[in-house]
């Protein structure tokens, strides 16, 4: 392949994205407050959640472990950042050297982007698929449903199937 190096550099990129992003998904969010109530101090994991502050009772011997994932879910936030600023670098630079690979590569970062969800957000992105192509009165083949039922369970990459879709209706050719 014309340009492989830049290819598979991309690939490893995307998996280690994929990684963190998968990683930070069971990290606690938010931040550590503390309350007095009645000359007592109590610790709370605060974050917001649709505008709303919600706040969650930390028992004093999971301080520190809460602690723990608040500081790794902040460093790997700092290494998505990194990471994002890596695999636009490439794009932009595929972009210029063949928009064939450059498409592959967008591509490829999409299907990463629906692998890295936990389950319960890939359930939620089916259901949501599935009422809009009922909306729409186009329903989904039984392979295509097969096949994200699969993705749902992790059984299968996201993007196995989703290139099997384009390949069968001739969308795309020569991505991995």
């Amino acid at each position: 392949m014309k340009y492989g190096e830049l290819f598979n550099e991309y690939i490893s990129l995307l998996s280690k994205w994929g990684d963190y992003i998968r990683t930070m998904y069971k990290l606690k969010d938010g931040y550590i407050s503390k309350k007095t109530i009645s000359g007592k101090q109590y610790s709370y994991l605060q974050k917001r959640v649709n505008n709303k502050l919600n706040s969650e009772y930390i028992r004093e011997d999971m301080l520190p472990q809460v602690k723990s994932e608040l500081e790794k879910r902040d460093e790997l936030e700092k290494r998505i950042n990194q990471v994002n600023e890596q695999l636009k670098k490439i794009e932009a630079a595929a972009n210029i050297l063949d928009k064939s690979l450059y498409r592959k590569l967008i591509v490829l970062k999409r299907c990463a982007v629906m692998d890295s969800m936990p389950a319960d957000m890939r359930r939620r992105s089916l259901e949501f698929g599935n009422a809009m192509a009922a909306l729409e009165g186009i329903p989904a083949s039984e392979d295509t449903e097969n096949y994200l039922s699969l993705w749902v369970e992790g059984q299968n990459s996201f993007k196995d199937g989703y290139l099997q879709i384009l390949a069968k209706y001739n969308l795309i050719k020569g991505v991995v």
